[in-house]
């Protein structure tokens, strides 16, 4: 189908740079390869244009070997083929295309903008001269835009020119091949006529480069043609299409002025078209969501290929923790919009937008959305398939913990990245005509929670910019006492289960949008005159609006679940001894046990604030909810002795009496008997001689008790000392042997008269004390030595049971013992769990005070002598000293529930025994 095609203009190869490109099924190495524009540049050679440019030819039109080697005697010009390749790769943003061009430059020679040209480049392959890319308008502008040209329609006719494209496609024999009716939806070439026009004159003033030698100068700021606008009818009535455009090349053609004149008018290359697709897109896509929550997704299909097309498509709702699909049973899954169903046909069209919807109650794991549609491009066929997959992924939300021992958490949020773009309108001249103004407003929805917030890097707009990005921060403060449980405040919150946190959500809203004020040329004809005459004049005015975008609005939820914990009421109670052990009256040596009596302590914990990296800071003392109690071991000892016994205070004298000597100074303390017949007796007397009651007797106590306060030097305790005085004053010395006093009077060891019985008197046992310590005569018979007379006979130990209240610090394990969360209180599993461990507050003290006392009963220190009475009837009499049970619970002290303390019945005693009387001595 070869025909000849008159055109004036040049034939131009246009390709736009596209940094990655991936060319439709007219490119088969581009769309496997996906290389980008420069790369496929650079795999290009004068020949390899030349090939290209004739298979597009071929496929889309018909056309066989369009293009020769050689035209009309001219041959390729392969040099400028090479030149302009070289400039592509070097500078791909400034690619405008190649010219296929016969032969040399030619024409008139001018120099424009500082560069030297010719009017033509060559001639094209119908052997016309070729227009230089870039040649001004030398004639001049008349300022009538070029949509207002008075032109003459089907110009083919009356100038008989071959009418192959013209009235395209009326004249195309046989039907359209289906990749040309992508590239051509209407089958006409109109919208890539607009299209080259838009973007060769719709942004260009005529003085930016038309102009030349300033022609015509007073419409230097206009400009030629109105976007997207054409003459009545369309351009296609009046376009004599002289070549029409392929996939690389852009079309040329002419029309034709009733003045006489003509110009050029490009056709847009395909590599600007969009070929026809299906696409999906995510509405309604949650970024998290929280376990049990109710998840609604959907997703928009469009389409533009022209006619209604059905395909498949398929939804997958996965856990990404073990890949396991959700179900309708586990999950609620349910699909619904334009099909409800998991996958299937569905059928869309250009002038429709279809949604599908599928909703699931989240998981305890992320969720994977995986939506696809044609995924291989085949029913219907596309060339772009990157937007009929859609992948996301819904994160469960996790509840940030806050532990125990936490006061506040500062949290620094970034927010998604978020943009507005304005678009000028599709309006003539249309231009901005000031800033962008608007913002992107960020709402606290829980100001009850989310503390002290502020946001960060998000200024209002106004800016001389269409996109508008904002990455706005967040920052605030979860409080403890938000939950109602503010230690600080002493109000604690005490839960029955710790281990279940108290859960708060806090939401952050943001939405917003932009506007830019925008001026645009509306411009109308006015026309007058007649036939060729007629002149028409375009008048302009410049009108308002404004453009308005809109951020991405959402919803962020997050989780904040606050763990409590202030304590236990109170802390298991050690089991301490309360006994006396050997507590009998023959035993000498006797130990003591009780609790201690119980002190109260105020506590502390140690909590913190947390930065928004989780680093602990602050560490702040927080008052116990629960007062505490000091318990401890208490103990003591008593052990008697017998200093002097009787055995040693008579041995002198009892020695003489055996040995008969008649040493009135040996028989210091008493008279025995130096009878041969009366030695066999231990202690043999006879009545009316002086009997001197002696011997003495020490029990040394040790206490050690827990005090509160340091007590003064010189002081005993109050348990101590009321011990030591109870056992003084157990002492006693007990006899049944008959005395005289002064007054003649038959006594006992008391002073008590005796009744007589016989010869003689009844015998009245007695004994006397330190409390009632007057015998015979009254004279008091009892000394006791202790620290009074002699210091050194008490002694008394102070230490600190020592606490600190530093946050780690070590304690006595006495205090650990009372206090919470250590494994001396068996409470170890609330520092373990709950990060509770509790320090006495400072200021407060311990003292563990370990007492000695030594005490000395001495009976008749100044040897007094007492005289037995003459008329002592004949027998055994018995002296003794013992000490009595001591009464535990005087005093009120912590040893009271110790009650009796059993005294020593018997530590010293002697059988005396009386034969005769001093009268006998002094018959004889």
């Amino acid at each position: 189908m070869k025909r000849r095609i008159a055109t004036f203009l040049l034939t131009v190869l246009i390709c736009g740079f596209i940094p990655q490109v991936n060319i439709s099924a007219e490119s088969e190495e581009l769309t496997k390869t996906k290389i980008t524009l420069e790369e496929y540049l650079k795999t290009l050679t004068p020949e390899e244009v030349l090939k290209r440019a004739n298979k597009d030819m071929e496929e889309l039109y018909g056309e066989k070997n369009f293009y020769p080697q050689k035209a009309y005697g001219r041959q390729l010009n392969t040099a400028l083929l090479q030149q302009q390749i070289d400039e592509a790769i070097k500078d791909p943003k400034k690619f405008k295309g190649f010219d296929i061009v016969y032969g040399t430059s030619h024409g008139t020679t001018i120099t424009h903008k500082g560069q030297t040209m010719q009017r033509y480049s060559g001639y094209n392959v119908f052997g016309d001269p070729v227009s230089t890319d870039g040649f001004p308008w030398d004639a001049g502008w008349s300022g009538t835009k070029i949509q207002n040209f008075q032109l003459i329609p089907s110009p083919w006719i009356s100038k008989k020119f071959d009418n192959l494209f013209n009235d395209f496609p009326k004249n195309f024999d046989g039907e359209l091949p289906d990749q040309l009716l992508q590239y051509l939806p209407d089958a006409t070439f109109e919208g890539k006529i607009i299209e080259a026009l838009n973007k060769e004159y719709a942004t260009q003033l005529y003085g930016e480069y038309l102009m030349y030698n300033n022609q015509n100068k007073q419409y230097a700021g206009s400009r030629v043609y109105d976007r997207g606008t054409a003459p009545k009818g369309g351009w296609i009535k009046y376009v004599h299409v002289i070549q029409p455009p392929t996939y690389l090349s852009q079309g040329s053609g002419r029309v034709y002025l009733k003045r006489g004149t003509y110009m050029d008018v490009p056709i847009a290359a395909f590599i600007e078209t969009e070929p026809s697709d299906i696409s999906a897109e995510f509405v309604d896509l949650p970024s998290e969501a929280m376990a049990g929550d109710e998840v609604h997704v959907s997703v928009w299909l469009k389409s533009t290929f022209p006619e209604r097309e059905t395909a498949k498509f398929t939804w997958s709702v996965t856990r990404k923790s073990d890949g396991l699909p959700l179900t309708a049973a586990e999950n609620q899954l349910l699909f619904g919009g334009g099909v409800a169903a998991e996958s299937g046909p569905i059928g869309i069209s250009k002038t429709e937008k279809r949604r599908l919807d599928v909703s699931f109650t989240m998981p305890e794991s992320d969720v994977r959305i995986q939506f696809k549609v044609n995924e291989d491009g085949k029913q219907p066929e596309e060339v772009i398939l990157d937007n009929n997959v859609l992948s996301s992924d819904i994160k469960l939300n996790i509840p940030q913990q806050l532990p125990y021992d936490m006061l506040t958490k500062k949290v620094k949020l970034h927010l998604p990245s978020n943009t507005a773009t304005l678009v000028l309108p599709e309006l003539t001249d249309a231009r901005w005509a000031g800033n962008a103004t608007g913002k992107l407003a960020v709402i606290n929805q829980s100001p009850g929670l989310l503390r002290e917030f502020e946001v960060h890097n998000n200024p209002d707009v106004d800016v001389n910019s269409s996109t508008i990005i904002r990455t706005p921060v967040v920052t605030y403060t979860i409080k403890r006492e938000d939950y109602e449980d503010n230690p600080l405040g002493r109000l604690w919150l005490n839960l029955d289960k710790p281990g279940i946190p108290l859960s708060k959500i806090g939401t952050i809203h943001y939405e917003g949008s932009v506007s830019r004020p925008y001026e645009y040329t509306h411009s109308w004809p006015e026309c007058s005159g007649e036939g060729e005459k007629r002149t028409c004049v375009t008048k302009s005015e410049t009108r308002e609006g404004t453009a308005t975008a809109h951020f991405t609005s959402d919803t962020l939820t997050k989780v904040y679940d606050m763990y409590v914990y202030n304590g236990m009421k109170d802390v298991p109670k050690r089991e301490y001894r309360n006994e006396i052990e050997e507590n009998h009256t023959d035993s000498v040596a006797k130990k003591l046990f009780w609790e201690n009596e119980p002190y109260t302590y105020d506590v502390i914990r140690w909590m913190h604030h947390q930065d928004e990296n989780g680093n602990k800071y602050d560490w702040t003392q927080a008052p116990g909810q629960y007062i505490r109690t000091f318990i401890q071991q208490a103990s003591g000892s008593v052990q008697w002795n017998v200093e002097s016994s009787m055995t040693d205070e008579y041995a002198q004298a009892r020695n003489a009496a055996a040995k008969r000597v008649n040493n009135k100074k040996l028989f210091n303390k008493a008279v025995f008997a130096t009878d041969k017949e009366l030695q066999k007796y231990d202690y043999p007397i006879k009545s009316g001689y002086y009997f001197n009651p002696a011997g003495s007797y020490t029990f040394t106590v040790k206490t050690e008790v827990f005090k509160n306060k340091l007590p003064n030097a010189n002081d005993m305790t109050n348990d101590h000392k009321d011990l030591v005085n109870g056992l003084i004053h157990s002492f006693r010395y007990e006899t049944d042997l008959m005395f005289i006093n002064n007054k003649k009077v038959a006594v006992n060891i008391k002073n008590d008269g005796l009744k007589e019985k016989g010869s003689g008197f009844e015998r009245k046992p007695d004994f006397i004390s330190v409390k009632d310590n007057k015998s015979v005569n009254s004279t008091p018979l009892i000394s006791v030595l202790d620290r009074s007379k002699e210091p050194s006979r008490y002694t008394k130990k102070v230490e600190e049971i020592k606490h600190t209240d530093k946050r780690g610090g070590d304690s006595h394990p006495f205090w650990k013992m009372v206090l919470e969360g250590y494994s001396e209180s068996f409470t170890a599993g609330s520092n373990t769990n709950y990060a509770y461990r509790e320090y006495v507050k400072a200021g407060q003290h311990m003292y563990k005070i370990t007492e000695t006392s030594t005490i000395t009963i001495v009976v008749n220190p100044g040897n007094t002598a007492l005289y037995t009475h003459a008329s002592m009837p004949n027998g055994t009499y018995y002296i003794k000293a013992w000490f009595d049970t001591v009464d535990m619970t005087a005093g009120n002290h912590a040893y009271k529930d110790l009650k009796l303390l059993q005294g020593v019945d018997d530590i010293d005693t002697i059988k005396v025994t009386v034969a005769g009387s001093m009268f006998d001595d002094l018959n004889n």
